[in-house]
């Protein structure tokens, strides 16, 4: 290896060394920093018995105003359990302590944190026979996987951090793959090992990837079906085996399908209808339901859905699907709405420090340092009708690297559909109820393809460490062209869209039943919408106040 190309290889590993130093800083810090709970870690606690060290009752509540640093091993609850490849990282650590025995947090968090900084060395060293990618590895590393907005899941118990985990291993393997096929190299053995072990990680982490890890190698199956039949035949059984595993046999408790059902019907499909009754008509709902129109599973509007709706609940995804072809549109303006809530990749609902009352990104880079700096902020302040041509450039990205991929058989790209994959299956699967959070691998796929996409367009600085970057200078600019073009051809129907769909969200708070008792009533609630609330109307018997 010729001494400048061994450089650009050894600067490829001091980025990564960087990104375990941000990674350091988060799950080292004191006090505690991580996503708080609210709710969702207690399904990963029944498996496995470890509970906040908190009062009995009080283990089993919603605490999202700040994270608990300490947990104490406990009953196991197999009818909450939801089984997920998260279970790796927690169940060693819960059958290592004795019933009443407490452990911090930070631990699992380590034990994470270790596995990530593991896999990137080795993924690095993998890719060092091709320096130029060897360092857009590294920068996507230390930019993307060690920011904030990826590293507080480290210190909690939500699926998220497996999901990005085992994608981000999936997408490189992927690449490092068809480099070595590119060059008439037969793939390892091991390689496709590791490949789809990741593979069953990622469409295990949650049910919504049950797909992903099969869009994810189909441009891979292709490219390697003529010369590496044995492995394609692997790869296809393992996803077929994922996504079978996950519909089929995995036990999922009821009562997560009647919410996601509740949270997508009502809360997310019948609110983006021009004419909710016969959505509602087509869906097999009866009449009554429109009276639960926009509640969702954690906000039923002072009603019992499993009363006044239980059809929404029990509701087939077929039903949905079939929407595809009577009413597009509709579907078109559910997505639409949800969008401008992908903008918040803080995820400021939820507290990230101990003893602190919602405590966001501010305060984790108070604890933290500079290395514990986010990307979270500066995309909340950018101006929404510049999110989304940003979502529309990623749009376009998308469907030229499919072309690509499956034309060409060059997967370099494929994190696009993953981002895509992870929107759509974000709202309709559960709604808009933390769309931002359910479709967390969108904001990381979306910051992977602007870090990818930028260090190709620099590609040329790369000579000087005697690294040869082909056409690399050519295709990034011809992505950012058409990046660029879909951003400014979508203005105009992103804004017509905005305006004629309804994008305001609101709850009633006060009072908490739709009937109420003559006389006075105090209202309370909220409302916002993306271009600012201009009134709030009141609906009392059919008549607008």
């Amino acid at each position: 290896m010729p001494e400048r190309t061994r450089f650009a290889t050894l600067l490829a590993f001091v980025l990564i060394g960087i990104g375990a130093l941000r990674v350091y800083a988060v799950v080292g810090a004191t006090p505690l920093l991580g996503y708080a709970n609210q709710f969702d870690m207690r399904r990963i606690s029944a498996c496995v018995g470890l509970w906040p060290d908190l009062p009995p009752a009080a283990r089993l509540q919603a605490h999202p105003t700040a994270p608990i640093a300490h947990y104490v091993r406990g009953e196991r609850r197999p009818d909450e359990c939801y089984w997920s490849s998260e279970l790796l990282f927690v169940a060693p650590v819960a059958a290592s302590l004795a019933v009443g025995e407490t452990v911090k947090l930070r631990v699992i968090g380590a034990i994470k944190a270790v596995t990530l900084i593991v896999i990137a060395f080795a993924l690095g060293a993998m890719l060092r026979r091709w320096p130029a990618i060897a360092l857009v590895h590294g920068a996507v590393f230390a930019l993307v996987l060690c920011d904030p907005n990826v590293t507080l899941w480290l210190n909690t118990l939500y699926t998220e951090f497996t999901a990005v985990l085992f994608a981000y291993a999936s997408v490189v393997l992927v690449v490092a793959i068809v480099m070595r096929t590119t060059a008439s190299d037969a793939p390892s053995s091991p390689q496709i090992a590791a490949l789809a072990m990741s593979l069953i990680g990622l469409g295990l982490s949650r049910q919504q990837h049950l797909w992903l890890p099969a869009l994810l190698v189909f441009p891979l199956v292709i490219s390697l079906w003529t010369r590496a039949r044995r492995s394609t035949l692997l790869l296809i059984a393992v996803v077929g085996a994922i996504a079978f595993a996950q519909a089929e046999l995995i036990g999922r408790h009821p009562t997560i399908a009647q919410a996601n059902n509740a949270d997508v019907v009502l809360g997310a499909i019948l609110p983006a209808s021009k004419d909710e009754a016969l959505t509602a008509k087509r869906l097999g709902l009866p009449e009554g339901c429109l009276r639960s129109v926009d509640a969702t599973w954690y906000q039923p509007m002072g009603e019992a859905l499993d009363a006044t709706c239980p059809e929404a609940l029990v509701m087939k995804r077929r039903s949905l699907a079939a929407l595809i072809v009577t009413e597009p549109v509709t579907l078109m303006r559910a997505a639409l709405r949800a969008l401008p809530q992908l903008q918040d990749w803080r995820l400021g609902y939820l507290g990230s420090v101990e003893g602190l009352q919602y405590a966001g990104s501010d305060s984790v880079r108070a604890v933290g340092g500079a290395l514990a700096n986010s990307t979270g902020p500066r995309i909340a302040e950018i101006p929404l009708p510049l999110f989304l041509q940003m979502l529309a450039a990623s749009a376009a990205i998308f469907l030229a690297s499919a072309v690509v991929c499956v034309v060409g058989a060059v997967s370099r790209r494929c994190s696009p559909l993953a981002l895509r994959y992870a929107i759509l299956t974000s709202i309709f699967g559960d709604g808009y109820v933390e769309v931002a959070r359910h479709a967390q691998l969108a904001g990381v796929s979306l910051y992977a393809s602007v870090v990818v996409l930028a260090a190709a367009l620099f590609a040329p600085l790369l000579a000087v460490f005697g690294v040869g970057t082909g056409r690399a200078i050519g295709a990034a600019a011809a992505f950012a062209v058409l990046a660029i073009g879909a951003a400014v051809a979508s203005q105009a129907p992103l804004h017509d869209g905005m305006v004629t769909a309804p994008m305001a969200f609101g709850v009633i708070d006060r009072p908490r039943q739709n009937k109420v008792p003559a006389g006075d009533v105090e209202l309370s609630g909220w409302a916002i919408d993306p271009h600012g609330v201009a009134r709030v109307e009141l609906l009392v018997d059919g008549g607008a106040i």
